[in-house]
């Protein structure tokens, strides 16, 4: 009986205690300016483990939405208002440069130089609350 606990409790270590649960962020953008905003995402989903890019959300002008829900404990973001006349973060506020396409798009997020047809922007990091995280972009 001691032999099957010892193997038992060995098995158990061997895959690991599980991590403690992340909970759950609801991440909102706000527009508070006149023009409609596009906002990217890049964030490393549980499933994957990947480091994955989400491009682009449409914020119409004086309006909120809801643009993703995640068990995750940092992600960076990057929007800018139709015609590219205004970006967030602003330059002092960048933390990691990513590549975007022109078009939405779900992806891995690849290392190196960008494809053609994309740029890199600077993207900022931010860790959320769990619940809703509200970020106002405001120009």
């Amino acid at each position: 009986m001691r032999i099957a606990a010892l193997v038992a409790f060995a098995a158990v270590m061997s895959v690991g205690m599980p991590a403690l649960a992340q909970q759950q962020s609801e991440i909102v953008f706000c527009n508070k300016t006149g023009a409609k905003i596009f906002t990217a995402l890049a964030h490393v989903p549980q499933t994957t483990k990947k480091w994955t890019l989400t491009a682009w959300q449409t914020i119409p002008a004086g309006g909120c939405k809801s643009v993703a829900r995640w068990n995750t404990a940092l992600f960076y973001y990057y929007a800018e208002k139709e015609g590219r006349t205004y970006h967030w973060p602003g330059q002092s506020g960048i933390d990691k440069t990513f590549c975007v396409p022109t078009r939405a798009v779900t992806r891995e997020i690849v290392g190196g130089t960008c494809p053609s047809g994309e740029r890199s922007v600077g993207f900022k990091g931010t860790v959320p609350n769990a619940g809703k995280y509200t970020i106002n972009l405001t120009s």
